[in-house]
């Protein structure tokens, strides 16, 4: 059995609907259209593409692997806030506008990267997350703060704050 992700049946119904319409009714050309579609270098490379990136709720750049938790967090030259949820996690939700906003206030000075334990269950093993939402902040891939559970804003934002501080870079003037 093939499983996709969300995203990727999304794309895929895209390909198909663009497809039919180039097609212009004649179905015999619609998986060669679906194939060409999938595979222009023009549509991958657009902002509308869903391999591109994805966003998850909190703003941050969804991990969909290990090699890209492994690129984007612990071999990033800046700090990364990384936040564990998953959809189904109350919790997880109220504290995805506060992560999206302090990720927002700190935009050039850290990356934000949002991980969903159920998919990558290994990965939050690794990272010693046992409980979501937990939010760490990895610099030069070492976990320099964890904040399990939901956070205020302003408490979130001060520990940001202070990790920049101890690293010795600027923080946002407000």
């Amino acid at each position: 059995m093939i499983a996709l992700k969300i995203s990727q049946v999304f794309l895929l119904y895209i390909a198909v609907c663009r497809a039919f319409l180039l097609s212009s009714s004649s179905k015999k050309n619609i998986g060669q259209n679906v194939y060409k579609f999938l595979n222009d270098e023009n549509w991958r490379n657009s902002p509308m593409s869903l391999t591109k990136l994805y966003y998850g709720k909190s703003g941050g750049k969804m991990i969909e692997s290990d090699e890209e938790f492994s690129r984007d967090v612990l071999n990033s030259k800046k700090p990364v806030l990384a936040y564990f949820s998953a959809p189904w996690c109350g919790p997880c939700r109220l504290s995805n506008p506060v992560v999206r906003d302090v990720s927002k206030q700190f935009a050039e000075e850290i990356d934000a990267v949002e991980i969903c334990t159920d998919d990558l269950p290994e990965i939050a093993s690794d990272a010693g997350v046992v409980s979501i939402p937990t939010i760490q902040v990895y610099y030069n891939g070492i976990v320099q703060d964890t904040i399990v559970g939901c956070v205020a804003q302003n408490i979130l934002a001060t520990a940001i704050s202070n990790i920049l501080d101890d690293i010795g870079l600027q923080t946002p003037v407000e």
